[in-house]
């Protein structure tokens, strides 16, 4: 596949390789592409080049066929190796999976950054990814429309509940495998999910926490 190509009118990164993703994610699915949607940091304001990932929700009719999904992940693949900030990190799910989250929250393409190239795991090797949950959410909320419809009219709502207990299970996992600072971020922004329901950055929820004193 031919390398994605610069836009006339240049974005700032990482919103202009995004838009350029889903161009050319689109153009591929030659009309099986619904919606692409910027999410992460970059949509919640807390993107750093350094470190944050560039996050990337694709929604595809329900027929989009196998070959057509293992088209895309070598796409995601050519493009990870020119993707801005820590590495791109996508996934790709139909409308139905979208319109009615639920566990285990399948999906038909999962693409993600790592050291040595981009790392793919397909629905059909792979039952689901709670990850999904929150990425459902950002993007109800404050997601970046690259192409297709707004995130609400494809994506449905998850419940409070559901939420709540993803980001317990976030907390847990940061306590015992990642950082002191990932798992301080991860907590101010559950807290700020928990006391009002804003969906925040970890940035933005440790800086939340500072003004709490």
């Amino acid at each position: 596949m031919a390398p994605m190509k610069n836009s006339d009118t240049e974005e700032p990164e990482p919103f202009g390789f995004a838009r350029r993703l889903a161009d050319d994610v689109a153009q591929y699915c030659a009309g099986t592409l619904r919606g692409a949607y910027l999410h992460g940091s970059a949509a919640l304001g807390g993107w750093v080049a350094q470190r944050s990932d560039v996050d990337v929700l694709l929604v595809a009719d329900d027929e989009i066929g196998e070959e057509r999904v293992r088209g895309v992940g070598e796409l995601l693949t050519e493009a990870d190796a020119g993707c801005p900030g820590a590495g791109l990190e996508v996934s790709l799910v139909t409308v139905d999976q979208a319109a009615r989250p639920r566990p285990p929250h399948a999906f038909l393409l999962h693409g993600s950054h790592e050291p040595n190239g981009m790392r793919l795991a397909y629905g059909t090797e792979v039952s689901g990814d709670p990850d999904l949950i929150m990425h459902y959410v950002v993007c109800r909320s404050a997601g970046i429309t690259l192409y297709g419809a707004p995130a609400g009219e494809l994506i449905g709502p998850v419940a409070r509940g559901v939420v709540l207990r993803y980001l317990a299970g976030e907390l847990e996992w940061g306590l015992e495998h990642g950082t002191e600072s990932y798992a301080v971020l991860n907590a101010c922004r559950g807290l700020e999910y928990l006391d009002g329901g804003r969906v925040v950055s970890k940035v933005a929820g440790g800086e939340a926490a500072l003004r709490r004193g």
